[in-house]
């Protein structure tokens, strides 16, 4: 479930975030039900430079985020405790803030921004955790061999990575998972199908030249050569993407209705939800990940 919340629901600025993504991104506390949450809070733009046109399109990230985050939920996974949307003014988000939205706006800022929110949950994330402030790079290599190695013994990284490869997210790394135990958090899933330029029924692009692929995959697979073709990880994977069509068909599509009808009509909603349906075929993400059923 995610909240739907006006401006009046905003109770001020908090120090801003120590790292920050490829969207702008601060703090705030943020009224819920009655009670003052701290959470980080993404506005975002009405619209996009399209890598693949190099047109203005719409912005489905503030979607991306909801389905993420309801999907995620429903499949299982540990996410921030409080999440939603709320509308904001320019007066109500800080400046450094407003100026990044000024240059994603081509010079402008909106009369208001929709603006992702979700609780700080006060868990680094695993970047934070193992990599901040070492200068030296013997340092860099024992610290990044700590993060791998947390990473590959997660007893959930297996399932994190088919959920991704399931929703097509081309933006999974350490940087956007918590280091909660035992499980990790899952945050920012911005770039769920591809990239936020999709259309009902059809996913993103970033041009020609991508290539659809799991990041977080490839960062452990160069970090620790193979990990995700042995034969127990795969199991894992194809356990668990079998798992998403049950979670999807009890929980999640609900779920993800209930997102899609604030933005979508019912024809464009039931595309979404199609699409996501026809990834559900565990002979082929079988077959994509090498293995034979």
């Amino acid at each position: 479930m995610i909240h739907i919340l006006s401006g009046d629901a905003f109770s001020g600025v908090l120090s801003a975030p120590k790292v920050s993504g490829i969207s702008p991104l601060f703090r705030a506390k943020i009224r819920v039900d009655g009670e003052s949450v701290r959470c980080y809070v993404k506005p975002l733009p009405d619209q996009i430079d399209c890598p693949r046109t190099l047109r203005r399109v719409d912005n489905r990230e503030i979607i991306n985020e909801s389905l993420g985050y309801v999907l995620a939920q429903a499949c299982g996974f540990k996410v921030a405790t409080v999440a939603g949307i709320i509308l904001l003014t320019p007066a109500q988000i800080p400046q450094p803030t407003l100026e990044a939205l000024r240059d994603l706006g081509q010079g402008q800022l909106q009369e208001n921004y929709l603006c992702w929110f979700s609780q700080d949950m006060n868990h680094p994330n695993l970047v934070q955790k193992h990599m901040s402030g070492i200068r030296l790079d013997f340092l860099q290599q024992r610290r990044l061999k700590r993060l791998v190695h947390q990473l590959i013994n997660a007893p959930d990284i297996p399932k994190v990575i088919a959920f991704d490869d399931w929703l097509f997210n081309s933006d999974r790394h350490p940087g956007n998972l918590l280091a909660s135990s035992p499980e990790l958090t899952l945050i920012d899933h911005g770039r769920i199908l591809i990239y936020p330029n999709w259309q009902p029924g059809y996913l993103g692009s970033t041009g020609s030249s991508y290539t659809p692929a799991n990041r977080l995959r490839n960062f452990i697979d160069a970090h620790e050569p193979k990990w995700t073709d042995s034969l127990p990880r795969k199991s894992e994977m194809l356990m668990a993407y079998n798992s998403f069509a049950v979670s999807f068909r009890e929980r999640g599509e609900a779920a993800a209705r209930a997102v899609l009808v604030e933005f979508f009509d019912t024809l464009d909603t039931d595309a979404i939800i199609l699409l996501l349906q026809s990834r559900h075929t565990p002979s082929a993400y079988a077959k994509s990940i090498g293995m034979v059923i």
